[in-house]
């Protein structure tokens, strides 16, 4: 058979295959990951606050495209910001939905709430006007959810913030990763200007990642510097 022929039937059926000829995505942060489920600091921590919100959000979404769960201006912004998303390239819905939360201050779980940790629905969050990282990292998460972008391409991380090499904050923080065109981008509430996402690469060397979950799963990453010390 000729040469040329041989070269156009394995291209067909690469087509036909599926196979692509692009570098799969990468990892979040390059980092290993392994399910959470055996986990005990996970499960005992963060899983009870995360079901938490997974259910209140079944039960009654705060986004829909009335609005119709949010009040007054809140309504109408995002509407607005629905409307703008549907013609709007991906990275730039990103971009949106994270400048919507982060023009809120951060607030403490305790002054709120009186309690140590509380993650609040996105209804909760943005009724307050503020919280705590984790709450701007779950409305995000959500709000591009209604938009479009599906749970394996959204993962809430719980990182270590490593400032300088080789020592930590002693609080941990939370972001949202999304993945587009096979990156995975970071929404930190943190951002300046409070609309820029970066690509993970940047944040190399200065977040740790522990952990990270969505609807579908939750993953151990690294170990915890701090918790071992």
């Amino acid at each position: 058979m000729p040469l040329r022929r041989l070269v156009l039937i394995f291209l067909f059926g690469a087509l036909r295959s599926g196979a692509a000829w692009a570098a799969p995505a990468p990892s979040l942060f390059d980092a290993p990951e392994t399910p959470a489920r055996d986990d005990l600091l996970f499960q005992r921590v963060f899983a009870p606050q995360w079901r938490r919100v997974l259910d209140a959000e079944k039960k009654r979404p705060t986004f829909t495209a009335s609005g119709d769960a949010l009040r007054g201006s809140d309504a109408e912004h995002w509407r607005n910001l629905v409307q703008r998303a549907k013609t709007s390239p991906e990275l730039d819905v990103l971009r949106m939905a994270s400048a919507y939360f982060n023009q809120w201050l951060p607030k403490r779980d305790q002054d709120t709430w009186n309690i140590d940790e509380h993650w609040d629905t996105p209804r909760e969050f943005i009724s307050r006007r503020g919280g705590d990282c984790e709450d701007y990292a779950i409305a995000k998460y959500f709000a591009l959810r209604f938009l479009g972008v599906p749970a394996r391409d959204l993962r809430l991380v719980i990182i270590r913030q490593e400032i300088p090499k080789g020592q930590y904050r002693p609080g941990l923080h939370a972001i949202l990763a999304a993945r587009a065109n096979s990156t995975w981008f970071i929404l930190d509430n943190n951002a300046r200007p409070r609309d820029g996402i970066f690509p993970q690469s940047q944040y190399k060397g200065r977040f740790l990642p522990l952990y990270s979950f969505n609807e579908d799963g939750a993953w151990v990453h690294f170990p915890d510097p701090v918790r071992k010390q």
